[in-house]
């Protein structure tokens, strides 16, 4: 059965060819209202949390006279706007080596990871047992399938039954589409298979992709729409569909991968104090139970504790993967590792390759099952 279509064709038939960014434009102020605004950049899927939090905010005298303009989008896509000079004071995006490569363009200092300390007031002694710096909400990656899971999904191995039909952004654009890629791949490594059992695993998810839209945002509008049997998304994505009353079940797998967002004040924003003071508030107790509420996993001991048994659990430890047990290099091994433009393989193996795995997979995209 033949389930996936070349990508360009997937995208123009979807009518999203390119990655949908929004944005709200400031009315030109003078240079002390410039001041008071604070520009946020992030991830598509993140947009509807911070009308929540800049609302919330905005009610306390740390944020009385502040607004903001906001532009979400694919994660790759916002990065590469920001390099391009886009107004960015506050920059959330999906993981790592998109806030990264914003450094490295000069727009976000060196230390950004150490930000959630220095200014965030966030040290190790009141983060939850992920202590990785400069992460700002976690999550994992679930299910949503259609109203009362009528194809009895329940676990991965269910992905790649005959006949299901995955939807998942671009792994180009998104860094959605990573977290999901790599929760398939660490969720059989939890499961006691072997590395090449576990690309041979990925490679089974990626031929079950019918369609790839170009964020996290757009990938649910898809499935809701009516394509796919089921969406790899985010827990909090998927929660606040739920409570937006969307006609979705959401499940969450026995074993899935911790996702990790991070954020981060550019140089422009560190020196706008209504900026550093939004920073603040997203790290302080006030701003991560707005989180928790829609559907994040705090950062923070003490509000976890308080929000947990709205979570999903999980039996044993290693039945919640992070970016370190994939690799313990983290995202700088393991974006070269999946999703690099070169593919090359070890010594005697020539269908496993030790980098651009996921490069490498999505060359069989649309090959019959």
């Amino acid at each position: 059965m033949r389930l996936r279509t070349p990508k360009l064709v997937r995208l123009a038939a979807l009518g999203i060819a390119g990655a949908t960014t929004i944005a709200v434009v400031a009315v030109p102020a003078s240079a002390s209202t410039q001041a008071t605004i604070v520009n946020v950049v992030g991830y598509s899927v993140v947009g509807p949390a911070y009308t929540a939090l800049e609302k919330a905010f905005q009610a306390t005298s740390a944020g009385s006279g502040v607004t903001f303009t906001n532009t979400f989008g694919a994660s790759g896509t916002e990065a590469n706007n920001v390099a391009k000079g886009i107004p960015a004071d506050v920059v959330n995006l999906s993981y790592y080596s998109d806030e990264e490569s914003d450094a490295t363009a000069g727009y976000i200092p060196a230390t950004w990871e150490n930000q959630e300390d220095t200014i965030g007031g966030v040290n190790p002694a009141t983060q939850t047992v992920y202590k990785t710096p400069g992460i700002v909400t976690d999550s994992t990656v679930v299910f949503i399938v259609r109203k009362g899971n009528p194809l009895g999904i329940k676990q991965w191995s269910d992905l790649t039954r005959k006949g299901i039909r995955l939807v998942t952004p671009n792994p180009e654009t998104s860094g959605s589409a990573k977290w999901d890629l790599l929760a398939a791949y660490a969720a059989w490594k939890a499961l006691g298979h072997t590395p090449n059992q576990d690309q041979n695993y990925l490679k089974s998810v990626i031929e079950h992709i019918v369609a790839e839209p170009p964020s996290g945002s757009t990938a649910l509008s898809t499935f809701l729409a009516g394509t796919g049997d089921v969406l790899l998304d985010y827990e909090d994505d998927a929660l606040g569909a739920v409570a937006a009353g969307d006609a979705i079940t959401v499940v969450v797998p026995p074993q899935t991968l911790l996702i990790e967002n991070p954020i981060a004040l550019t140089n422009t924003g560190l020196a706008k104090p209504a900026a550093v003071a939004f920073y603040q508030y997203l790290f302080s107790s006030a701003g991560q139970t707005v989180l928790a509420k829609l559907g994040y996993r705090s950062v923070l001991t003490s509000v976890w504790n308080a929000t947990k048994s709205s979570f999903a659990a999980f039996k044993k430890s290693t039945d919640l993967q992070t970016i370190s047990t994939i690799n313990s290099g983290g995202w700088p091994v393991i974006d070269p590792e999946f999703f690099g433009s070169s593919v090359t393989f070890p010594p005697n193996d020539s269908i496993h390759p030790n980098e651009g795995i996921v490069t490498y997979l999505e060359q069989f995209a649309g090959q019959d099952n």
